[in-house]
C-alpha cells in the first residue's frame, strides 16, 4: 500500500475514535415532564454550555447547574458530576500498540473536547500520559471543536502547515472545519474504522 507521502504528523480526537464512551448522558428516571432531550452528539457539540465547560470558561459545578437547569432534571448537582465523569469508559482494544507503531514514523497528538472532571482519567486512569507527542485538551487551550481557530492552534503548536496533519474525528462538524483550515481529515467512528481508515492511507 503506497503510503500518503504528505502526512507528518496523526492527530486523534478521543471519545468515539481511541476511547469508548458509554450511553446517554441523561438517564430516564432524572426526567421530569418539562424534559424533552437530551446532550448527546451534534446537541452536545453546539450546547453553550458544554463550549463554555469545554474550553475551561465554567467550573464543573456551573456546569452540572446549568445542564440541569436547562434540560429540567430531577438530579442534584453533585450526582450529576458523579455520573457524568464515568462517561469515558476506557481505551479500545489495542490502541497503545497501534500509537506506538505510528509514533516510530509519524508525529502523534490528541485533539480533544474535554473537561476538567474528564481529563485526569483520561491521562492517568486510561494510561494515555506518554502515547503521544502533543496533548491539546480544549478546557486548557481556551478552545473548542469545531471553531476553525482551534485548529490553527494545533499547527501553529505543532510547527506543521495544516495540509501535513491528518486528523481523525468522529463528528462530521469537526471534520468540515478541519478541513477548511487545510487538514487531511477524515470521519471515523470507533476504533475498527480508525485502523481501516489508517491502512487506507497507507500510514498503517
Amino acid at each position: 500500500m503506497t503510503t500518503h507521502l504528505n502526512i507528518q504528523a496523526i492527530v486523534f480526537d478521543l471519545g468515539g475514535v481511541l476511547i469508548q464512551l458509554g450511553g446517554h448522558l441523561i438517564k430516564n428516571e432524572w426526567r421530569t415532564t418539562e424534559s424533552n432531550h437530551d446532550i448527546v452528539g451534534d446537541s452536545w457539540l453546539l450546547s453553550k454550555t458544554a463550549q463554555d465547560f469545554e474550553k475551561g470558561l465554567i467550573t464543573p459545578l456551573d456546569f452540572a447547574e446549568k445542564i440541569i437547569a436547562e434540560l429540567s432534571l430531577n438530579i442534584t448537582p453533585t450526582l450529576f458530576i458523579e455520573h457524568f465523569a464515568q462517561w469515558p469508559i476506557g481505551p479500545y482494544p489495542a490502541i497503545f500498540n497501534t500509537l506506538s507503531q505510528l509514533r516510530h514514523h509519524f508525529t502523534l497528538g490528541i485533539f480533544s473536547n474535554t473537561n476538567a472532571i474528564h481529563w485526569p482519567r483520561l491521562l492517568n486512569e486510561m494510561s494515555l500520559t506518554g502515547k503521544v507527542d502533543y496533548y491539546f485538551a480544549s478546557h486548557l487551550i481556551h478552545l473548542a471543536k469545531p471553531n476553525p481557530k482551534a485548529f490553527k492552534f494545533v499547527a501553529n503548536s505543532m510547527g506543521l502547515e495544516p495540509n501535513t496533519i491528518l486528523f481523525l474525528d468522529d463528528n462530521p462538524y469537526n471534520i468540515d472545519s478541519a478541513r477548511q483550515i487545510g487538514f487531511i481529515a477524515h470521519q471515523v467512528i470507533g476504533f475498527d474504522s480508525t485502523l481501516r481508515c489508517l491502512h487506507r492511507l497507507g500510514v498503517l
